[in-house]
């Protein structure tokens, strides 16, 4: 089995994505603590989700829309977490991944252009 370039690019876009979804609907009893306040783990995580995603995106209105469902996607996980043991959703970790999302594009645009894959 080989993988072509695309499928290549994107995995370590899915691998995060999965990183993020594990960590996001592990019961509580289980979440590893790394003294770090709750909120700039959010933040730092969906910043970092953008940043992966950068090289995947062929033009500017790409990277908006991922951003748009990277967003999309905290929010759903948000929701999950509310059928997980002793997690719940939480609004201000929906913010606190959204901003690290948006702050992510706004680091991409203000820096100087990256060559893009594809």
């Amino acid at each position: 089995m080989t993988l072509t370039g695309n499928t290549l690019r994107l995995l370590p876009v899915l691998s995060f994505a999965l990183f993020i979804a594990y960590f996001s609907i592990l019961p509580s009893a289980a979440m590893p603590d790394l003294n770090l306040w709750d909120k700039l783990q959010h933040f730092g995580a969906y910043l970092v989700f953008v940043l992966l995603t950068y090289p995947l995106t062929l033009k500017r209105h790409h990277l908006h829309l991922a951003v748009i469902a990277i967003c999309a996607y905290g929010g759903l996980l948000e929701i999950a977490q509310a059928y997980s043991p002793g997690r719940y959703a939480s609004i201000l970790d929906f913010l606190a991944n959204s901003l690290g999302a948006i702050f992510g594009l706004l680091l991409l645009r203000l820096c100087p252009p990256i060559k893009q894959l594809g």
